[in-house]
């Protein structure tokens, strides 16, 4: 194998935080990092709208870029440009990037994202565990979405996997035994299992008939999810809201075509038969109430004061400052109440 560590280049914050990195007293070592690729397992576009939602709403920075020329088929899925009737311009370039991000509250995290590596997996995933291990990341979260006969009516059911059995515990409502293609996010979660690193996923249910569309609801699910395991208070309200359009255009949709409201009758009833009456949820231990919003509020403020703070720049208070708004304000942290998020 080729020497992982050439198949990624370190930007210049990536190259400061990785030299930190080496140094037990870095204040980035121990953090999570949330790895999200588009292509296998990406129902309902779930990976792009994860990666567009932090990174246009949270502060970040590049540590980061991945060699796209040596790890994608540009041939299989090929690159956007333009062309304005006598040139062409604006090249979209594929990027698989690592950024660090603050969440709303100021609390960094690693983002690994973009499209999944068609060659190269075994170099890609030992260049990723270098990065963790250089880092001591303590967590990776892995998050996908397949296409599942379920209706849209319905919570989003969740397959939970990894080796942190509390975060995966009582979670999923569908979990098979079987033989499975494999995508690298798996491969991933694999070689950290080996490795003892800790790692967790959650692999969302969409419904079939919106698998190749945007379907906001599953990246709701999928920053709930990720929230609650890491700790983090991630942004959701613009997803919230593109789902509920989403859900008056199936709702419209449906009630004109007797086929479909038929098709999704017969998905409800399946659905019903077969739902788990169990619940559970991350942000609570076993036979707990779920707090409402004001008692979620004050334990994220207690927790948070009693931790050290990092953050992307010294001095840097402005995700925190508005973070500290929101729960002066009574809102609560996102973080599943349920198996899944409900759809109405």
């Amino acid at each position: 194998m080729q020497d992982p560590t050439s198949l990624f280049t370190l930007a210049p914050a990536g190259q400061d935080l990785i030299a930190s990195g080496i140094g037990d007293a870095s204040p980035v070592r121990g953090l999570g990092m949330l790895a999200v690729f588009n292509g296998h397992l990406d129902a309902g576009h779930l990976a792009g709208q994860v990666r567009e939602t932090l990174l246009e709403t949270l502060e970040h920075r590049l540590l980061a870029t991945f060699d796209a020329d040596q790890l994608l088929d540009y041939r299989a899925r090929r690159p956007v440009i333009s062309f304005d009737g006598e040139r062409f311009h604006d090249y979209q370039q594929p990027s698989l990037e690592l950024h660090l991000v603050s969440d709303l509250l100021g609390r960094p995290f690693l983002l690994l994202s973009g499209p999944e590596p068609d060659f190269q997996w075994e170099r890609f995933v030992s260049s990723v565990m270098f990065l963790v291990e250089q880092l001591d990341v303590k967590l990776v979260a892995l998050v996908d979405a397949v296409p599942m006969p379920v209706p849209h009516t319905r919570p989003l059911g969740v397959t939970a996997h990894g080796n942190r059995e509390d975060l995966v515990r009582g979670l999923s409502t569908w979990s098979p035994q079987a033989r499975m293609v494999s995508g690298v996010a798996q491969l991933l979660e694999l070689r950290l299992d080996e490795q003892r690193r800790g790692a967790t996923g959650y692999t969302l249910h969409v419904p079939h008939y919106v698998a190749d569309a945007s379907y906001p609801q599953a990246a709701v699910a999928a920053l709930e999810y990720v929230g609650a395991a890491m700790e983090l208070m991630l942004p959701t309200d613009e997803l919230r809201e593109r789902g509920r359009e989403v859900d008056r255009e199936l709702d419209r949709q449906t009630q004109g075509s007797g086929e479909i409201t038929a098709m999704v009758e017969g998905l409800e009833r399946n659905f019903d038969q077969h739902a788990s009456t169990a619940s559970r949820s991350l942000l609570v231990r076993p036979g707990e109430e779920i707090p409402d919003a004001e008692e979620l509020g004050a334990a994220v403020e207690d927790y948070l004061s009693s931790q050290p703070r990092h953050a992307l720049e010294p001095g840097e208070s402005t995700a925190s400052e508005s973070g500290q708004d929101q729960l002066d304000d009574g809102a609560a942290p996102d973080g599943p109440a349920s198996p899944g998020p409900g759809l109405t």
